[in-house]
């Protein structure tokens, strides 16, 4: 997964699994600012899958939960939210419903075909857009964590508990196999 590829075209779309990654990381602002292209998220992913995340203390995390609202991300225009636009986009829908979940088949209905990147976490969901439209660039949460630690140098500090944060909070590991796992690990 490339960052720069994602950056040849004109929006990424981002999946559940990295906004809920974002949210919970307590740094989504921050995060969205730094991205020098469009952002965006399916309406039917805002509404229907990206729900809470934990947010009790360290020690009993699921204690309690926080509500996800991107709204505030919406009317500051770091988040656009989209829908499926024509028939061609719903059958893609369609097809991509047989082997995905709904908001992983929308958003890569969407993004398929409007030539959109694509930011996800969910290993189904790459293997089939990377067998489907190998021309669309996946990135993940980890890539665009990466990018904004490289461009805006926050201290280690905040990196180490951002990192906690979406680990705890959001409930995510990256994939053994994933390539900026050690990059991860280092700051456990």
């Amino acid at each position: 997964m490339s960052i720069n590829k994602a950056f040849s075209h004109d929006c990424i779309i981002l999946d559940a699994c990295c906004i809920i990654n974002l949210f919970a990381s307590q740094q989504m602002r921050a995060i969205l600012e730094t991205i020098p292209k469009s952002l965006s998220v399916a309406a039917y992913v805002k509404d229907y899958e990206v729900l809470s995340v934990y947010s009790g203390p360290i020690d009993n995390i699921q204690e309690a939960s926080e509500i996800i609202d991107l709204q505030p991300f919406v009317d500051q225009k770091l988040l656009l939210l989209v829908d499926i636009e024509n028939e061609i986009e719903e059958n893609t829908y369609i097809s991509f419903a047989e082997r995905l979940d709904d908001g992983e088949a929308i958003t890569g209905a969407i993004a398929i075909n409007r030539n959109w990147a694509i930011a996800t976490d969910d290993l189904k969901s790459v293997k089939l857009f990377k067998s489907k439209a190998p021309h669309i660039a996946l990135v993940s949460t980890l890539d665009l964590l990466k990018y904004w630690v490289d461009t805006q140098k926050p201290s280690e500090d905040i990196i180490r508990e951002t990192l906690l944060n979406i680990r705890v909070r959001g409930k995510y590991e990256p994939h053994k196999d994933h390539p900026l796992i050690k990059w991860w690990q280092k700051f456990r």
